[in-house]
């Protein structure tokens, strides 16, 4: 029996080339997470924590009207964070999966929100909504937001 060679192609730099390549799409693409306290009533302090595989990102504590948000590459594949968000409504531990379906399911841009509100924790998704004058020669756009409660506080 002989032994079986792998051929070289390029000199063994096409490997190189195609890590490099793999590497630069599943990094180039920018994304950001937002966490928002949209708390009203008596209990409004929001205290969380969220983390991910490769991050933790510590304890924070806002107040109604604060906001925090992370800025991360997207890859093909899936990036997991966790929280866990505690109010005096109650408590909620989520697991924030942000990939291409969630980027989907969050609108026209480059930003997931969630909302912390009385009855729960929500996304915010984006819509855009063109408009133009009566001639129809000036066009412009906006952004117009729906919550929708993805968990209850139990």
């Amino acid at each position: 029996m002989g032994s079986k060679k792998i051929p070289q192609t390029l000199n063994g730099h096409f490997s190189l080339v195609l890590i490099i390549t793999i590497m630069m799409v599943t990094h180039s693409h920018g994304f950001e997470l937002e966490i928002r306290n949209e708390l009203s009533g008596r209990y409004r302090r929001l205290v969380y924590k969220c983390w991910s595989r490769d991050n933790d990102l510590g304890w924070r504590q806002d107040w109604p009207d604060q906001q925090k948000d992370w800025s991360f590459a997207m890859s093909l594949f899936h990036t997991f964070f966790h929280c866990n968000f505690h109010t005096g409504y109650g408590r909620v531990d989520k697991q924030l999966v942000v990939s291409w379906e969630m980027k989907e399911q969050c609108g026209d841009r480059d930003k997931c929100t969630w909302v912390v509100k009385k009855d729960g924790l929500y996304l915010r998704q984006w819509k855009t909504k063109f408009f133009s004058n009566k001639y129809g020669n000036e066009r412009w756009n906006e952004y117009v937001q729906h919550d929708v409660l993805q968990k209850a506080w139990s």
